[in-house]
């Protein structure tokens, strides 16, 4: 009910901000945002800026600690602070509904492990079974929000818990299957993504094993810039200003890169549909990476799990282009598919997640599993060899 309450939320604020979507036709936010005039795109992302800025100022200053999910995870007896973590996920949504460049999936995942630690504490739980119950919850609101049972099975089991016992498989199971069968009465069994061409050759066998460690030492790179914002404690009043400037600019620069608005579904539409070409693909990017940390700077907080899969399909597709003028011709799609889940992998440590969530999202055929691990196992062990653990 989570899932199905903070996407109606976000879709809502989306409409209305950009000016779409009143004729009850279907547009994606790309198509709405690209529709609206520059100077509204401008307007609504600064002012994404001033409620980035005073409500995380407002939250830091006169509200509780607000303690990480995985912190929580490993202490659950300690809870959250309800109405403050409420309130920090209520922002994310709001924020990335009015164009913030950071995902949406740690929103759900913050508000069901919040009430997950109520009932906790409601019914008395020991630690070991809290711990469980909270991973879970954090799990099934990824679920919820992207339609991904399995995957958010093994988020739960893998990035969560670091646990596999069968008490642990079956409620990580359990709980992420009826989790996403209640969001699809709300919200349908929507396919995330629907890309344009999934075959499978050879040549992309050897292309993932290739761009694989490449694309590991890119997100290493990117998780490291990403660690050293914001600047300024989000307590501190002048953290405001910063903020309406930081996403006045990422409005500017929507005005050339539309795409660059929201978590980064936009990005992995256009290559995954091969909607674009190889040139705006490293345009996309290089801009969708300044913007992350631009939107990190000013204070914001969101997820990093659309955004990384936009930065690997993007560079992905680019080499693709480069790779079929020199070997044989593979399919750019496919080949931007497994970039986004090798670098999804790598920068949030879930490789095994990371395959399974990707396959989910697109409906990918099951033989795309050789070239994604492929690519993944390269990625990882760069990324170990760089001291990413």
């Amino acid at each position: 009910m989570v899932g199905i309450v903070l996407t109606e939320i976000m879709h809502t604020i989306q409409h209305l901000a950009y000016g779409y979507g009143s004729d009850g036709l279907y547009v994606s936010f790309r198509e709405g945002v690209a529709q609206a005039s520059p100077a509204r795109r401008i307007v609504v992302v600064a002012f994404c800026g001033v409620v980035v800025g005073l409500g995380w100022w407002l939250l830091k200053r006169y509200g509780r600690p607000q303690p990480g999910i995985k912190a929580v995870v490993k202490n659950p007896l300690a809870g959250f602070p309800f109405f403050e973590t409420v309130s920090h996920a209520l922002l994310q949504i709001i924020t990335v509904g009015l164009g913030s460049p950071l995902g949406r999936e740690v929103a759900p995942r913050e508000m069901t492990a919040a009430f997950a630690s109520v009932g906790v504490n409601r019914f008395g739980m020991n630690e070991d079974d809290a711990r469980l119950v909270i991973a879970c919850a954090s799990g099934a609101g990824l679920a919820a929000v992207y339609n991904v049972p399995l995957a958010s099975t093994l988020f739960i089991l893998e990035a969560m818990l670091g646990v596999w016992t069968q008490q642990a498989v079956a409620a990580a199971l359990l709980t992420s299957v009826i989790a996403t069968a209640v969001a699809r009465i709300g919200l349908g069994d929507v396919q995330q993504y629907h890309p344009a061409n999934l075959s499978i050759n050879t040549s992309l066998l050897w292309f993932s094993a290739i761009i694989g460690p490449i694309l590991g030492a890119t997100a290493v790179f990117f998780q490291r810039t990403a660690q050293k914002f914001p600047f300024i404690k989000r307590d501190n009043i002048k953290i405001i200003p910063l903020a309406v400037c930081m996403f006045a600019l990422i409005g500017a620069i929507a005005v050339w890169f539309p795409e660059i608005l929201g978590n980064g579904k936009a990005g992995n539409q256009l290559t995954f549909g091969g909607m674009t070409d190889w040139q705006h693909s490293l345009e996309l990017t290089a801009v969708k990476w300044l913007v992350v940390l631009m939107a990190l700077a000013a204070g914001a907080y969101g997820g990093l799990i659309t955004p990384s899969m936009m930065l690997g399909s993007t560079i992905a597709f680019a080499t693709a282009a480069a790779w079929n003028t020199f070997f044989p011709a593979m399919s750019s799609e496919s080949a931007a598919v497994v970039g986004a889940a090798v670098f999804l992998g790598v920068s949030l440590k879930m490789p095994l997640t990371a395959i399974v969530f990707v396959l989910e999202l697109t409906y990918a055929p099951v033989a795309l599993l050789m070239p994604l691990c492929a690519g993944m196992a390269g990625a990882v062990c760069v990324a170990k060899k760089m001291g990413f653990k």
